[in-house]
């Protein structure tokens, strides 16, 4: 696909699904860093939301609006770790599982 081979948003996607990524960075830089800012910068949000006095549906909705960006990090390193070690797969598996499991709840 040609919108792969450049830059963008959906390369961004594409790379990581394709698993051209190595596994340390989008573990790492990608789910842990990043994902955890956009989580806390969503969750912060929400709380706004509410302290403006929006109803708790957008208040939820703020908070939750990441989920499905989380949820494809933790798919992409897991597809990811079939590429290395059983260990280091099995490490980067329950860590990303445990990411996703703490950042739908805080």
């Amino acid at each position: 696909m040609a919108m792969s081979a450049g830059g963008g948003p959906a390369a961004f996607f594409f790379r990581r699904w394709r698993r051209e990524v190595p596994l340390g960075l989008l573990f790492w830089r990608d789910m842990v860093v990043v994902g955890s800012l956009v989580n806390l910068v969503a969750a912060f949000g929400g709380l706004v939301a509410l302290g403006l006095k929006a109803d708790l549906a957008t208040a939820m909705a703020i908070f939750f609006a990441p989920l499905p960006y989380n949820v494809f990090l933790a798919a992409a390193v897991w597809r990811t770790a079939d590429l290395v070690p059983d260990g280091q797969a099995w490490t980067a598996r329950t860590g990303a599982a445990l990411w996703l499991a703490l950042a739908t709840v805080l």
